[in-house]
């Protein structure tokens, strides 16, 4: 009976070890996804507001490489202060 009891007893306190070490990594894992959750809504943020600047970037990039791209450097920052970046302002594009 005392071999019987003692069997029961370490059976006992192998799950409770058992037990607490799910409990431990459970933890873990609820930290980190809390961790995830301020991460993810940051980006949501970010991707707000590059949702719409998206269209201004776009439109200057594409500009660029369509119409100033092959011209030196002075005239493409004429071009862009001068003439782009006026008629963007004036359209309220947003862009980065």
């Amino acid at each position: 009976m005392l071999d019987e009891a003692v069997a029961k007893k370490q059976a006992v306190e192998d799950d409770a070890n058992a037990l607490s070490l799910n409990l431990s990594l459970a933890n873990r894992l609820v930290n980190g996804l809390a961790d995830e959750n301020i991460r993810w809504t940051n980006n949501v943020k970010t991707f707000e507001h590059e949702k719409l600047t998206m269209i201004g970037d776009a439109l200057v990039s594409a500009a660029f490489v369509s119409y100033i791209g092959p011209f030196n450097s002075i005239f493409r920052k004429d071009l862009w202060e001068t003439q782009w970046l006026g008629d963007i302002i004036a359209k309220e594009l947003p862009y980065t």
